[in-house]
């Protein structure tokens, strides 16, 4: 279904929640970026973007089904019409609201990441690089006109390195410990840091959707009433 035909399925939704009926959101993640989005226990879907989604989808009187996809997968999968939303420790990017609508930030990360690689690795202007498809890290490695690879998840990506096929990787790999046994116990280290910036963390929606104003709504109700604060202090 293309994004036009999203637009106009939920114009429809939204004419029956108003008759009584219930939307579904089909919502679009990774399931392997702590603490944003993981797996608990019992294998099911848990993290801060999937409590704050919840209570997104709490406040506009929707059910959530949630989707498990690569997150190269995401942006393109809400610009085509598979997912009426995706997040997943998204952050807000130019080249994203290009293709897509992103909501206002409901968080802010570190704009410091990191190259991981043996001790020995040549400094990235000079290195092949390893990265996870899709990401804003891949985009500036593209702005950059560096030598990369995409992959489509970190632990190929990290394993690309520890293999020699690559002699960096680049993420967010900074305080991962779902992480550890894939850079510390291969021999990898954070060698080199570089900055990237970006607007926050947000949830992207195909273009001229009008969902994305309730979810902003939503989500400046839940910075003003202090859910937010609650839920960034639980899982952060």
């Amino acid at each position: 279904m293309s994004c036009i035909a999203t637009i106009s399925a939920i114009t429809a939704s939204v004419w029956l929640a108003s008759t009584g009926g219930d939307e579904t959101l089909v919502i679009g993640t990774e399931d392997t970026f702590p603490p944003y989005i993981l797996r608990d226990e019992a294998g099911g879907l848990s993290g801060f973007d999937y409590d704050v989604m919840t209570e997104i989808c709490s406040r506009t009187h929707r059910d959530c089904q949630w989707e498990v996809a690569q997150f190269g997968e995401l942006i393109p999968g809400v610009a085509e019409g598979r997912f009426d939303v995706v997040l997943g420790g998204m952050a807000i990017t130019p080249e994203r609201r290009a293709v897509v609508d992103m909501s206002i930030p409901y968080t802010f990360g570190n704009s410091l990441e990191w190259f991981v690689g043996f001790a020995a690795a040549p400094p990235p202007e000079a290195a092949r690089i390893a990265v996870e498809a899709g990401t804003m890290h891949e985009t500036w490695l593209r702005k950059e006109k560096l030598d990369y690879r995409s992959y489509t998840s970190e632990p190929a990506v990290l394993n690309a390195v520890a293999q020699g096929a690559a002699d960096l990787a680049l993420g967010p790999f900074s305080d991962r410990r779902d992480l550890e046994t894939l850079i510390a116990g291969q021999g990898l280290e954070y060698v080199y840091s570089q900055e990237i910036p970006d607007e926050g963390t947000g949830i992207a929606v195909c273009k001229g959707n009008a969902l994305k104003a309730e979810i902003d709504s939503a989500i400046a109700a839940m910075e003003a009433d202090g859910t937010l604060d609650s839920l960034h202090d639980t899982w952060f």
